[in-house]
């Protein structure tokens, strides 16, 4: 299992479209993908699983760990897409967290 701080270390390449593959033992694999360009005004959240997703809690953090964006719910597919308005956060390096049942992915990306 690959462990928090290794997914922060690999998300070295903020404001970039980066995407992770994370497995539980061969069986299960999930895909995060975060793109927050200049041009847009909007942070594109991209999961891909192999299975449905189920519940999950979707959190943006800043630097100081303060919770700038909280979001519950379910995901009743293999995929979820979500645009997040950038316009509610502050110009920075942000993390975006997704944890579900057996399922705990984040990466960093830079709000410019």
């Amino acid at each position: 299992m690959v462990s928090y701080r290794t997914l922060l270390l690999a998300g070295a390449f903020a404001g970039s479209l980066n995407a992770f593959s994370v497995g539980g033992g061969g069986s299960s694999e999930a895909r995060l993908r975060v793109e927050c360009s200049r041009s847009s005004a909007f942070v594109q959240v991209r999961l891909d699983h192999d299975r449905r997703i189920g519940k999950l809690v979707l959190e943006i953090r800043d630097r100081n760990g303060r919770v700038l964006y909280h979001e519950e719910g379910k995901a009743l597919t293999e995929e979820l897409v979500r645009r997040v308005d950038k316009g509610m956060l502050p110009r920075g390096t942000h993390t975006l967290s997704i944890v579900g049942k057996g399922l705990s992915l984040s990466q960093d990306f830079t709000v410019e």
